[in-house]
């Protein structure tokens, strides 16, 4: 499994080719209050990928402090990835803020297996925009391990 690389408290990801793919695929085919919301109830767009293949693209975003849970964004067709980074029994949990509704919180608490991410097709966000990102690492309904939010632009 490839290993994310850390600049300055974000985890710098390169998609492979199964995710461009995938993207390219979800973008023929998505993510109110501050309480936690799920992505969608649309799933169509939600892809699972190995994270060993995260090698073509590139997106930014933070990794839980214990190396467990990575979320990356790709600003290019605005992909969040939701990353299990390690076989410790956890689960990642990705939650984020967008521009055109930053007083939301929204989660993708979607459990792929260890080793493998779900890419998120979120959809909508302008050029101009951002989303500011939280990953977890969970144990049930308890986080065990947060990074801080990362504000990651939408130019990309």
């Amino acid at each position: 499994m490839s290993v994310p690389l850390k600049y300055g408290g974000k985890v710098k990801f390169k998609i492979g080719i199964v995710l461009v793919a995938a993207t390219l695929s979800a973008l023929a085919t998505g993510w109110g209050s501050a309480a936690a919301q799920p992505a969608s109830a649309d799933h169509s767009a939600d892809h699972t990928v190995a994270a060993s293949d995260v090698n073509a693209l590139a997106c930014v975003g933070p990794g839980s402090p214990d190396g467990g849970a990575a979320a990356c964004f790709d600003p290019h067709g605005e992909h969040l990835i939701n990353c299990d980074l390690a076989a410790d029994g956890h689960h990642p949990v990705a939650h984020y803020y967008r521009s055109t509704s930053p007083n939301t919180r929204r989660t993708i608490s979607d459990s792929p297996t260890a080793g493998n991410c779900v890419d998120h097709n979120l959809a909508d966000i302008p050029e101009s925009g951002w989303i500011d990102v939280q990953s977890c690492n969970y144990e049930g309904d308890t986080a065990l391990s947060c990074s801080g939010y990362v504000r990651v632009s939408a130019n990309g």
